[in-house]
């Protein structure tokens, strides 16, 4: 008994970190996982595997620095550094946001079309604005459910690759000397590695997790133990197992037949013939869930940074914000009508985009955060310190990629 207490008082510590590993779990992540282990192998899965905990390292700055000084992401960039840099860095991620969110709506209905081929005549008209209508209301139902709805997607997401990884024949071997550190040099490689990064460990992650902790009411030092285990739980787990599981995917089955994709629909129509229609609905089915997912999750936190810049309350129960959300979900009703855009590759982008604002972020809060004059007795331990230098060398190598797209 004494142990299931335990375990029931350890669960109940995690939770924020739901949110923001539900925006990283999403198809600019897949896309960029299914394109590196289809063109590279299993070269960069060192990477794969890294930017789980790495992401883990960098939200948890966000999330210790609020609790210490009690200032948000916003705060923090604007107090430690200038109005002029920070109003620039969060419009330009707010409207790299709202981008990916609108691409989002476009890859939505390519996925829901494989799923279901007979609607296809109304798919862009009907099937995908009433999803993106549910998705709205139920991500607007406030911070406790939309917590719970994102630990239940993000598991749930977690457990398909993972089933998936069964399905296909993987080479362990070739696994193993994948987690050898290889940088790729070329075009698709870089975008590919950007793209990780983006998804998982870029510097924003830690804004980000500033205003879910808020919103949890984890505001002072004391929850800084429950902070490292939400994001061990999410970011070092489940973000862990789904980001493998992909790039595994086309490692082990696509990269062997020459076959290089550069979209995850692609990839789920080429995963039938080569090993079943198992692989391609857990694929697809999985992709559903990580679209599904990010658009209400990434809208959150788009419209936490928004909300704080122009002065309203960042608080998902708070009316106005709730209104602010529904309209930012409702965005991804557009995605459909951009014809001609090559979604997945625009997607990828989008999260090199995001990757841009990183090294500026994550070089703050690591001055930030080993400060005694603000962080007191709660400075960056060495090794805290290393992670953070590792995730922004490799934000900083992301983001030569952006440059050389």
């Amino acid at each position: 008994m004494h142990g299931e207490t335990g375990l029931l008082k350890k669960l109940t510590m995690v939770g924020p970190a739901a949110i923001l590993v539900a925006s990283s779990m999403g198809p600019g992540t897949v896309a960029s996982c299914i394109m590196g282990g289809s063109h590279l192998g299993y070269k960069i899965l060192w990477m794969v595997v890294a930017s789980g905990f790495l992401g883990a390292v960098v939200a948890l700055i966000g999330g210790k620095v609020y609790a210490v000084t009690g200032k948000t992401g916003f705060q923090v960039i604007r107090d430690y550094t200038h109005p002029y840099f920070a109003y620039p860095l969060f419009a330009w991620m707010a409207l790299a946001g709202y981008f990916v969110i609108t691409i989002e709506g476009k890859l939505l209905g390519h996925t829901v079309s494989l799923m279901l081929p007979n609607l296809e005549g109304i798919m862009n008209t009907v099937i995908v604005p009433v999803i993106i209508l549910a998705a709205a209301v139920i991500f607007s139902f406030g911070f406790k459910w939309v917590v719970f709805l994102c630990s239940v997607m993000t598991t749930g997401m977690a457990l398909l690759f993972l089933i998936n990884l069964f399905v296909v024949d993987i080479s362990f071997s070739q696994a193993a000397m994948g987690m050898v550190p290889f940088v790729p040099f070329d075009k698709t490689g870089l975008l590919a590695f950007g793209g990780i990064m983006g998804g998982s460990a870029v510097g924003t992650v830690a804004l980000a997790y500033s205003y879910l902790v808020r919103n949890k009411g984890w505001d002072s030092p004391e929850y800084i133990p429950r902070m490292k285990l939400d994001q061990i739980f999410f970011y070092g787990v489940l973000f862990g197992i789904f980001s493998v599981g992909i790039y595994i995917t086309g490692a082990a089955v696509l990269h062997p037949q020459g076959i290089e994709v550069n979209s995850a629909i692609d990839a789920a129509k080429g995963l039938e013939p080569l090993v079943g229609s198992l692989s391609k609905w857990l694929f697809l089915l999985g992709l559903f869930g990580a679209i599904f997912s990010t658009l209400g999750a990434l809208a959150t936190i788009m419209c936490y940074m928004v909300a704080d810049m122009v002065g309203l309350p960042p608080d998902l129960n708070n009316l106005k914000f709730k209104i602010l959300l529904f309209g930012s979900i409702l965005v991804g009703a557009l995605g459909p009508f951009l014809s001609g855009l090559p979604a997945m590759k625009y997607m990828v982008l989008a999260m090199v985009v995001f990757l841009l604002a990183g090294p500026a972020v994550i070089l703050v809060y690591l001055i930030v955060g080993n400060r005694k004059s603000i962080m007191g007795e709660y400075t960056n331990s060495r090794w805290f310190n290393l992670g953070l230098i590792i995730a922004f060398i490799l934000n900083c190598v992301g983001s030569v990629s952006a440059v050389m797209q």
